[in-house]
């Protein structure tokens, strides 16, 4: 038989047929461009395909906004459940730790996990009754009181605050006064009240959209609480196999690192929040200011925004007691002053710990930027966004540092660079010299006592 015939050859012929034709491929290349501008070429390419893609994106871009509105609200149902499963995932572990370790006695169980996706979602529904059936109607009264005094106190002040309305130019002569004008804004109120089953009736398309989708959050919380060691499992596999070992470990590495931020950041804040309402409902209790269960909900739904939360929270609160009592109004002043203050140096940084770790004016920078770009969403992940694109940062520096076999210590960078001219021109003073005198006798005695 020939050698023609063999299966082993010419699969060999066919393989070496294809290295050489690859080969010749490659040489031709490398007579179009030379290896020295191959980088630069490639550079071009890449300017070229994304101002393609920029250039097309603002031609289409009514289409391409028209479809992510749309993306946005089919995927709303999924962006729920992710939301609420990020929020359940502490309690979820935990409870899964604790079944495992006490009931289950192994190191991984179905049952378990289903278990503590269970408690967890039952844990968030509890707590949300909780606040509906005791807190709500609280609110719902002082809020209808406060209407009830806002109404009496511009009734009895009404010639005074039209006389400043009118020294101010907000109003005029020709106007109703001001009393007419809160009366007609009250009985608009109340026909819109009265309206209210009418417009639930003809918005039955939005009301159930809206329950639909929180529901169907809540059945891919769930769904996702009981796979997501398998759905990590899958992503980390799609990692290793798109990526370098080293450069696969690294990523995976940060995502642990982000997904730690997030959470502690999310789970502490809210944490810290519910911390100040209750402190905050305890001393307006005791200092027996009004309206204790609405102004108390309001300061800790706000600190839940960071840094500007306790502001939104506090003016609002400010002018609702200064209506019915100004003397109320400034001890609550000095009392939501004290508490941010415990809150920023003792409450927060406890149960926060090192989640954060950036500056005032860096937090305050990230919030404006977030909440400029993305809104209310901007406003809430600003933060723990910024403290890690800080730690990438933080850590590159680092690390070349450390490759220059410079520190990594920022005080050690006060007094650099040197200035050789400025070294000799400059004089110790008197307090330097003072020192280095006491310095020198100190050693001269402990040269004596040791000869004797």
């Amino acid at each position: 038989m020939s050698s023609s015939s063999d299966p082993k050859a010419t699969g060999a012929e066919s393989g070496g047929s294809l290295e050489t034709s690859e080969k010749e491929g490659q040489k031709i290349m490398r007579k179009w461009i030379s290896d020295e501008y191959r980088p630069l070429a490639r550079m071009i390419i890449a300017v070229i395909f994304a101002a393609v893609l920029l250039i097309g994106a603002m031609v289409y871009l009514d289409r391409i906004t028209g479809f992510l509105s749309q993306l946005v609200g089919i995927v709303t149902p999924f962006l729920i459940g992710g939301a609420l499963a990020f929020i359940q995932m502490p309690i979820a572990r935990r409870m899964e730790e604790f079944l495992l370790r006490h009931i289950f006695h192994k190191k991984t169980s179905r049952a378990a996990r289903v278990i503590s996706a269970v408690i967890s979602m039952l844990v968030v529904v509890l707590f949300l009754l909780i606040f509906l059936n005791i807190l709500l109607p609280q609110v719902i009264e002082s809020a209808n009181t406060l209407v009830k005094q806002v109404t009496a106190f511009v009734d009895a002040n009404d010639d005074q605050i039209n006389s400043i309305l009118k020294r101010a130019g907000l109003i005029s002569d020709d106007v109703d006064p001001l009393n007419s004008v809160w009366q007609n804004i009250l009985s608009s109120a109340t026909n819109y009240v009265g309206l209210l089953p009418t417009v639930l009736k003809t918005s039955y398309n939005l009301v159930y959209s809206v329950v639909f989708k929180t529901l169907i959050g809540l059945i891919v919380s769930f769904y996702l609480l009981i796979d997501s060691k398998r759905i990590s499992r899958k992503c980390k596999k799609v990692v290793y196999a798109v990526m370098e070992r080293e450069k696969a470990d690294q990523f995976l590495l940060w995502c642990r690192r982000a997904n730690r931020l997030f959470a502690g950041f999310t789970t502490g804040k809210i944490v810290d929040s519910i911390v100040m309402g209750i402190l905050c409902y305890i001393c307006m209790l005791i200092l027996r200011l009004e309206y204790a269960t609405l102004i108390s909900v309001i300061v800790g739904v706000t600190n839940v925004l960071p840094f500007f939360g306790p502001f939104i929270g506090a003016i609002p609160s400010i002018l609702i007691l200064a209506i019915v009592n100004p003397v109320s109004a400034l001890k609550f002043a000095i009392l939501i002053l004290v508490l941010q203050q415990l809150d920023g140096n003792v409450i927060g940084p406890k149960i926060l710990g090192d989640y954060v770790g950036i500056s005032p004016l860096l937090t305050m920078a990230a919030i404006l930027v977030g909440s400029g770009l993305w809104g209310f969403t901007g406003l809430i992940i600003a933060v723990p966004l910024c403290a890690l694109i800080y730690a990438i940062i933080h850590t590159y520096v680092d690390g070349q540092l450390t490759a220059k076999g410079l520190s990594t210590h920022t005080h050690f960078y006060d007094d650099l660079p040197v200035d050789p001219e400025e070294l000799h021109a400059r004089k110790p003073g008197y307090f330097s010299r003072l020192k280095e005198a006491i310095r020198k006798r100190r050693n001269e005695s402990q040269k004596k006592s040791n000869r004797t």
